[in-house]
């Protein structure tokens, strides 16, 4: 009964998701659109709410599926919050900032440990996203309200 109550939670979640994704404005002619990334996530997590429905499905009725690991929830729900500060740190912080404080402490809570592996995260990450998004993909990059280091590095 849980993994089917659970299926449908993501499922609900990622439709809510492709409609999200879908109020995200058109391109202009020979842009990229700005929805590409998160309708693409929807779909992959409407993806992965049916493989866990099928596999709900398929479960005996007699197993109850106890031997899963109940610290997953909580990490799950770390991580929500983690993705939802940084997020809504974009607002006043712009791009660069928040994701060189949230990429080593995502990866911290993933099992990264090596000082010198988080420490290159602070400037990796920023970095290759800066280029995926803001160059490769066209997007132009969020502004902070309070301090924006992206417009301080530009000058």
């Amino acid at each position: 009964m849980r993994a089917y109550a659970e299926g449908l939670v993501l499922a609900l979640i990622s439709i809510v998701a492709i409609w999200g994704a879908w109020q995200v404005p058109a391109a202009s002619p020979g842009d990229t659109w700005a929805g590409i990334v998160p309708f693409s996530a929807s779909i992959a997590l409407l993806f992965l709410s049916g493989l866990l429905l099928l596999s709900a499905v398929r479960q005996p009725a007699g197993d109850t599926g106890q031997e899963q690991d109940n610290g997953a929830t909580l990490q799950i729900i770390g991580l929500f919050i983690i993705a939802l500060i940084y997020q809504q740190s974009f607002r006043w912080f712009g791009y660069l900032l928040p994701t060189a404080i949230a990429a080593p402490v995502v990866f911290y809570f993933f099992g990264v440990r090596s000082w010198i592996g988080l420490a290159v995260s602070v400037v990796l990450c920023p970095l290759i996203f800066h280029l995926i998004f803001f160059v490769l993909l066209g997007v132009y990059p969020p502004y902070g309200e309070v301090f924006d280091l992206l417009s301080w590095i530009q000058g």
